[in-house]
């Protein structure tokens, strides 16, 4: 069934504070999540407008899609690609336990605990359409990682990346789901100060690489994560005076 969280937001344009809540499963063998269906089939789901200047965005959350039909469980989490084990299962864990919990023992199935994990919000937007199989999703990301005679320059930079360097990366990105999440800048702040040791060119490149994916599949997200590259561009100036 449905689980929807009620978050505590604030206006990244105007600073007002307001709640809303934001779907984290959207389950299409219940008819009681239909409305949860429509939402996320029409580009809707998690769409928020602060109630006091009117902007507008998605509320970057994890959110269970289940395909029974498909023998599917789609989970779209924000820099999952960029997230290794432990972050990933930090991420999901919340919103999929529940959900598996939630199954009653004769209904739950194998793919259940095979979930299929995408940043890709229009993946997710496709699935609930019909329009997209997970052999579609799975075959897309094989393509990506083991296409040897590609000339998609990210990539051959991406399989350049030492251990380390790849280690570093999914720390920045980690950090960056942090900070998306937390109420206002204050928080954000707190946050930075807590892991300083992350926030540095690196971090600023992420948050560059983000944005620009932003203009394509998420524009809503731009004016935050324009704003948290200034407060994390003053932290650093802070830090080095």
């Amino acid at each position: 069934m449905s689980q929807a969280l009620e978050l505590s937001l604030t206006c990244p344009q105007c600073s007002t504070e307001f709640s809303h809540p934001a779907h984290t499963v959207v389950d299409m063998a219940d008819e009681a999540d239909s409305e949860a269906l429509w939402q996320l089939q029409n580009g809707s789901l998690n769409k928020v407008s602060c109630p006091n200047c009117q902007a507008g965005g998605i509320i970057p959350v994890p959110v269970v899609l289940n395909v029974p039909e498909q023998q599917m469980l789609l989970v779209f989490t924000p820099g999952a690609s960029q997230m290794d084990e432990d972050q990933l299962s930090e991420a999901i864990g919340p919103v999929l336990q529940p959900f598996l919990s939630s199954v009653p023992e004769e209904k739950q199935a194998e793919y259940m605990f095979r979930p299929i994990i995408t940043d890709d919000p229009a993946a997710l937007q496709q699935a609930a359409l019909g329009q997209l199989s997970g052999a579609d999703i799975i075959g897309d990301a094989d393509d990506a990682e083991f296409d040897e005679d590609g000339d998609d320059d990210d990539d051959a930079t991406e399989e350049e990346l030492s251990p380390e360097e790849q280690q570093d990366l999914s720390a920045r990105m980690g950090l960056l789901q942090q900070l998306f999440t937390a109420q206002d800048s204050l928080e954000r702040i707190s946050l930075m100060r807590a892991s300083g040791d992350l926030v540095d060119d690196l971090y600023l490149e992420v948050i560059a690489l983000v944005t620009e994916q932003a203009e394509q599949a998420q524009p809503e997200l731009i004016p935050t994560l324009q704003k948290m590259m200034n407060e994390a561009e003053v932290f650093i100036a802070s830090s080095n005076n």
